[in-house]
């Protein structure tokens, strides 16, 4: 990012040099490989040199003095320093070294698209192409190598980088704001090069739109490091990252990724961090680096921003765990510490195996897998026997359940019991917290059908657990599908019954039993799970949730909790319902056979096949060969 004479770096760019120039920030990432053995050695003690025959150039598209071409053009570049951030770097740290304990869920910095050979990612590759299974001794030796270099993997994915451009100086670029705190939800636009100088003419200066998906740490004022729900590539580390007045957010780093699931959660340096790093920095032969921005610092902490619709709805999200490693999300329905959650967070034997076609192979069939999480020492979802949970909810499990939930400004952990488990189609259940706390803020529904293509905001804990002591993340969408079945006899209410909304927003582990919000911050459904490959992917960007108004006995109960006997009516049998939740097609009278005479599109299909496997048996092998692409025609179909 090129700074404009508005960040107040005219008087100090005079003082580092008598030629015009510009300042330019960068991660870095871009740097490091090509500094000299004597600035590694000693990294901040020394003014950082390059190695013999590299140089710095910098790709600049119009807007330059003494040219009018809006074409691509590129300046020579100096590097003047390397400077870390140390609010960001110590909270990258807390996040890695919270998950340290585990190998299945532990996480590094780096793109899922690249591939790393300079030692910085020793863990992924391996765990990435099914290498056979290391000793248990390997694995401790591994995980104790992580925990000594999450500083710093932490310092290595904040660090920037700062540069001049000394040929010439850049005009009329537009005034940056500082951004105030951003806040969950809240738009941010960033623009950047993917793939490098692949082909700039195609990539430079693309633009990549997201939210803000969470902030750490949560519980301060001073944000260190954003979490974003944005789709960048790589080669966009350095962009600069903005909000939706254009107002200057912070510097696009390289994501954080999941060793094993390989899920990407984008990272964000914000402007307030970069600028508190600068306080004590001197460019050579100049006033404070800090000086010339701390019109920015005040900026910032001049604005109290109040929280958006769905900021205020995060409140009613609550983390629950199962023991000493599961966890997933539930939801506050009422002031008396009703928990709405998903049943196969309680009963997963029930869950093992729910998805369509489950006798038939196909190549890209499609299963739900629920988005509970386990933690560093839980039972996978095949170890989990019946008996390890009581199926009945008027016994006590025998695991410690405890639910955390918003208390004023703070978190409060609180012992709950099982209260309610469907035994009906719908993956629903709901706990009781066994001392409720005052003041808590419960959701507010939305029994409305929503519209296909309406925006949505997913809330719930996904990806990270209780020791990352993160707030519930937000992830965009909109409604893909809304799925209805005819109401049942007697069953109040117009029109068809929404009972599955699909959603294209991201739903990782641990978003099991999170909301469904709307614009307005209102939970329009619940989540139960998103979808994988037959072959083990996860597909985030396809869930699933059961809409509010499916669930209108369970909001209904919960506003006196006297009679249970309302939830009959969700645990009673309707095979419309389960064929919509087992992905089947919709129950129908047996067709009528075809006649003798009249051929089916099915049948037309069958008769296609046996033709085409008939013509290869009677070919030579020569020919076989040659059509060798044939044999794969009905899998690919």
């Amino acid at each position: 990012m090129v700074l404009p004479s508005s960040f107040n770096v005219g008087p100090l760019a005079e003082q580092v040099s008598s030629e015009p120039m510009s300042l330019v920030l960068t991660v870095a990432s871009i740097i490091e490989p090509f500094l000299s053995s004597k600035h590694r050695d000693h990294m901040f003690q020394v003014k950082p040199e390059l190695i013999s025959g590299a140089q710095i150039d910098v790709m600049v598209e119009g807007n330059a003095k003494a040219t009018n071409s809006e074409t691509l053009h590129w300046l020579p570049a100096e590097l003047i320093t390397l400077l870390d951030i140390p609010a960001s770097s110590v909270a990258l740290q807390t996040l890695i070294g919270a998950s340290s304990g585990s190998m299945e869920h532990g996480w590094e910095v780096g793109w899922s698209l690249a591939s790393y050979n300079d030692g910085q990612q020793p863990y992924f590759d391996a765990t990435q192409k099914e290498a056979p299974r290391t000793s248990v001794r390997s694995q401790r030796e591994m995980l104790r190598e992580q925990s000594i270099d999450s500083s710093l993997m932490g310092k290595l994915a904040t660090r920037i980088a700062i540069l001049k451009l000394s040929s010439r100086t850049f005009e009329d670029l537009p005034n940056l704001n500082m951004s105030p705190a951003k806040k969950r939800g809240d738009l941010l636009l960033a623009m950047g090069a993917p793939f490098g100088i692949l082909s700039p003419a195609h990539f430079c200066n693309s633009i990549s739109v997201g939210y803000v998906s969470n902030c750490y740490p949560s519980s301060s004022s001073h944000v260190s490091l954003l979490m974003a729900d944005i789709r960048c590539l790589p080669g966009m580390e350095g962009s600069p990252v903005f909000g939706e007045q254009s107002e200057i957010v912070g510097m696009l780093t390289r994501p954080l990724r999941q060793r094993v699931s390989g899920a990407e959660v984008q990272l964000v340096i914000p402007w307030e961090a970069i600028v508190m790093a600068c306080d004590g920095f001197q460019l050579p032969n100049t006033v404070n680096l800090k000086d010339s921005l701390k019109h920015a610092h005040e900026y910032l902490c001049s604005f109290e921003v109040p929280p958006n619709p769905v900021e205020k709805a995060m409140s009613s999200i609550c983390l629950v765990t199962i023991g000493d490693g599961v966890w997933a999300s539930g939801v506050l329905l009422n002031n008396h510490g009703l928990i709405l959650t998903n049943a196969h967070l309680l009963e997963p034997w029930r869950f093992k195996k729910t998805g369509a076609n489950e006798n038939h192979e196909v190549v890209s069939n499609i299963f739900f897998t629920h988005s509970n999480e386990t933690g560093d020492w839980p039972p996978t979802k095949q170890e989990a026997k019946p008996g390890s949970f009581q199926s009945n909810f008027n016994k006590t499990i025998h695991q410690r359940i405890r639910v955390r939930v918003d208390y004023l400004d703070r978190w409060i952990w609180c012992d709950a019991s099982i209260l309610y488990v469907s035994k009906g189609p719908l993956d629903i259940a709901v706990l009781q917290l066994n001392v409720v706390p005052d003041k808590l803020q419960p959701i507010i529904m939305d029994f409305t059908c929503p519209s296909p293509g309406s925006k949505v905001y997913v809330i719930g804990h996904g990806l990270f657990g209780p020791r990352c002591d993160m707030s519930p993340s937000a992830c965009v969408g909109v409604v893909a599908k809304v799925v209805k079945v005819r109401r049942s006899i007697g069953e109040t209410g117009q029109g068809d019954l929404p009972v599955m909304i699909e959603t294209t927003a991201a739903v990782h582990p641990g978003g099991s039993g999170g909301a469904i919000l709307n614009s307005n911050g209102h939970m329009i459904s619940l989540v139960t799970s998103n979808a994988r490959h037959g072959g083990g992917t996860i597909i985030p960007y396809l869930n699933f949730s059961i809409p509010c108004a499916a669930l209108e006995p369970l909001f209904h109960f919960s506003k006196d909790m006297k009679d249970l006997s309302i939830l009959e009516d969700l645990d009673r049998p309707n095979e419309h319902l389960s064929s919509v939740w087992a992905l089947m097609p919709p129950l129908s009278p047996k067709p009528d056979p075809p006649l003798p005479d009249k051929e089916t599109k099915g049948s037309r299909f069958a008769k296609f096949i046996a033709q085409r496997q008939q013509m290869l048996k009677q070919t030579s092998p020569s020919d076989k060969m040659d059509r060798d692409s044939s044999k794969f025609l009905p899998s690919k179909l």
